[in-house]
């Protein structure tokens, strides 16, 4: 019995001995792309709609050299009084590549996550 054990132990030992061998020849694996969210207010009012549209918004994105790999509809989580012609917290939400941050910073975008209580909400027609 105690020689069985010791056997498997060898064994085991032995095969990690092989582990980093494998390792180095085995083909390497791309890091994987970091993604990112980042908004923008659309810069809609109550009552009275406006601002602009997701579609346009994430056009001047790519017009500017970022990578979007999503879009979305948002609201920021705050709270605002009815009146209309007041702010009513939609925004347009991207999800970047993190290498196109600084081109999204550039045209105005924000880090989604600086926004505690922003919610993707589906986009009115």
């Amino acid at each position: 019995m105690f020689k069985h054990k010791f056997v498997v132990l060898l064994l085991a030992v032995s095969s990690l001995a092989l582990l980093p061998a494998q390792l180095v020849t085995a083909k390497q694996v791309p890091a994987p792309i970091k993604l990112i969210k980042v908004y923008k207010y659309q810069g809609s009012v109550q009552c009275q709609g406006g601002g602009v549209p997701l579609v346009q918004m994430r056009r001047q994105l790519v017009k500017a050299g970022v990578k979007v790999v999503a879009s979305h509809c948002g609201v920021d989580g705050l709270m605002y009084p009815s009146v209309c012609g007041a702010a009513d917290g939609k925004i347009n939400v991207f999800t970047i590549t993190r290498a196109s941050l600084a081109k999204a910073q550039a045209k105005g975008f924000s880090l989604l996550k600086n926004l505690a209580d922003a919610q993707l909400v589906q986009c009115k027609l």
